[in-house]
């Protein structure tokens, strides 16, 4: 009776594939979300890369607007102080005033600029994501506008949140990519 039982095969083949599927399950799952999580990370660097790349490839015409306005700002304030007070000595003085009350120009404006650059990026990240795996909602726009438009570059900084659909694993991964152009002044 006991070599009856000894010789018994059946079911070892299931015992062995039970003890192995939760692994090969688990490690699939983990495989999925890294693919989920990199062509998250790729569609938001093309978002960011694409959106500077426009950016510095249209500043030529506000560079030149810049001059023009500058240009006139400055006769104008010329004309009225009878040439006893030019632009130059008008940012100086409102630079002191803006420092006397602590007040940062470049927060605003780079708070400014990112709500004007958010949509762009938002669809920008839609057409690289077409199979709309993911959502423009989560993502986040922070621009780092240039100082001046001659010589500067412009910084965009996207990041994406991203939750990990695994089995008892309730976290999420924030992505961040950052994309600096030099615009183009025609210089």
């Amino acid at each position: 009776m006991l070599k009856k039982f000894r010789k018994d095969d059946d079911g070892s083949l299931t015992l062995e594939a039970a003890m192995v599927m939760p692994i090969f399950l688990l490690f699939v799952v983990f495989l999925a979300t890294i693919i989920r999580i990199s062509v998250a990370d790729l569609a938001l660097r093309n978002a960011v890369n694409n959106t500077a790349e426009i950016l510095a490839t249209h500043a030529y015409p506000a560079y030149l607007a810049e001059k023009a306005a500058k240009s006139k700002i400055d006769d104008t304030i010329k004309n009225y102080t009878q040439d006893q007070f030019d632009l130059e000595q008008a940012t100086k003085l409102a630079k002191g005033v803006l420092e006397k009350f602590n007040i940062n120009l470049m927060d605003y404006v780079s708070s400014i600029s990112g709500a004007i650059l958010t949509p762009v990026v938002k669809e920008n990240f839609k057409e690289s994501n077409k199979d709309q795996l993911f959502k423009e909602n989560s993502l986040e726009i922070k621009v780092e506008p240039p100082s001046t438009l001659e010589n500067s570059y412009i910084g965009i900084i996207g990041t994406y949140r991203v939750s990990i659909t695994a089995p008892f694993v309730n976290k999420k991964i924030t992505l961040q990519k950052k994309a600096y152009e030099r615009l183009w002044t025609g210089s």
